[in-house]
């Protein structure tokens, strides 16, 4: 399926796509750092809560609109 984006994002030229990956790569950084730190987190303290599926999904949900 092509949506909108997709289609906008094909018709870029090559130096309009190496400067969008460019801004885009601290981005794309930035939530491998906070996994890694939470994961370490989770190693460290293994007997504390987690959240549940559910409660992730709702959260995810609420912060998407």
């Amino acid at each position: 399926m092509s949506t909108p984006l997709h289609q906008a994002l094909e018709n870029l030229s090559i130096a309009d796509k190496r400067a969008l990956g460019e801004v885009c790569t601290p981005l794309i950084a930035e939530p491998h750092t906070v996994l890694r730190a939470r994961l370490a987190y989770h190693r460290a303290h293994p007997d504390e809560p987690g959240v549940t599926v559910a409660e992730l999904k709702a959260h995810l949900m609420k912060i998407s609109h």
